[in-house]
């Protein structure tokens, strides 16, 4: 993120799966410097959002939530 801290650790020590939702035209979260960490935790699931910017769950609430249940749902 643009200030945010910086959890790159936290990606590389997870054992737990981590989900990405990673919106086209965010700019506090860019597509770009997202996909240089996607490989970071061990295990990792990524969902690209075209068209959709930093607030998916206003912009594209069903593929948000069909992503959301999904990954939950895999590990029922």
């Amino acid at each position: 993120m643009m200030e945010g801290p910086d959890i790159t650790g936290i990606l590389r020590n997870s054992k737990l799966p981590v989900l990405f939702v990673i919106g086209t035209d965010d700019r506090a979260a860019p597509l770009n410097d997202l996909l240089k960490q996607v490989h970071l935790p061990e295990i990792a699931y990524i969902h690209i959002i075209r068209g959709t910017a930093h607030m998916s769950m206003l912009e594209a609430p069903e593929k948000l939530n069909s992503i959301l249940k999904s990954f939950i749902n895999a590990f029922d």
